[in-house]
């Protein structure tokens, strides 16, 4: 399988996640959980019955897909990158792969993580469970910006490198820069218009991407 096969297929699977994603937040979590402002995720009984749920645990696994996929695109842009000779080529790696641990522990929060801190208040009954609940719900959104903003990064770095050589459209790379500034803003506040721009540039990527340019940078 060709590189380009392989940036394709990743782009596609990581906007499928992203997809689900979105449908978990915008859909499933405000009509089955009961989340209809980002207030409620601070709403400790809310979140005691939402833990755990059969939703919270389909997103658990889209974020450990997203994991995967997010390594092997940064790996494979880094790859092309190099090859054209763009001095920053590491960092796309370096940025991906902290990415991807950030996807990783949100994947691990809502899978073996649920299920820790439901052990934990079933033999501990003397504790209040509100204290299992609110460290494990701190866990995730931490690990989320880390992953939103260390992806963010990586396209602004993407579309620098597009842009240099060539070897990305002037219209992506515009996106680029747009996707990754609202990516950063998850450092500072919860602004979730990423997942959006995220999700059409993974899908104008997997649509448009070609093969790379030789201009040495």
């Amino acid at each position: 399988m060709d590189n380009r096969t392989v940036l394709r297929n990743a782009a596609l699977v990581m906007a499928l996640a992203f997809l689900v994603h979105v449908i978990n937040g915008l859909l499933i979590e405000r009509t089955l959980l009961g989340f209809t402002s980002f207030d409620d995720y601070s709403d400790v009984d809310k979140l005691q019955v939402a833990i755990g749920s059969v939703a919270w645990k389909a997103s658990g696994v889209g974020h450990f897909v997203t994991a995967f996929v997010v390594l092997v695109l940064a790996l494979g842009l880094a790859e092309r990158a190099r090859r054209t000779g763009y001095g920053a080529h590491a960092l796309i790696a370096a940025l991906g792969t902290v990415a991807a641990a950030g996807f990783g522990i949100i994947g691990a929060a809502n899978g073996i993580g649920a299920q820790v801190m439901h052990l934990l208040q079933d033999h501990n009954p003397s504790v209040p469970p509100a204290g299992a609940v609110v460290a494990l719900s701190l866990i995730v959104p931490i690990a989320n910006a880390l992953a939103i903003t260390m992806f963010g990064g990586l396209l602004i770095t993407v579309s620098v490198w597009g842009r240099r050589t060539g070897s990305l459209g002037r219209g992506l790379v515009v996106l680029g820069w747009i996707a990754g500034v609202s990516g950063l803003l998850m450092a500072f506040a919860y602004v979730p218009a990423y997942l959006f721009l995220y999700l059409v540039w993974l899908v104008w990527f997997a649509t448009t991407v070609r093969e790379p340019a030789t201009t040495s940078v």
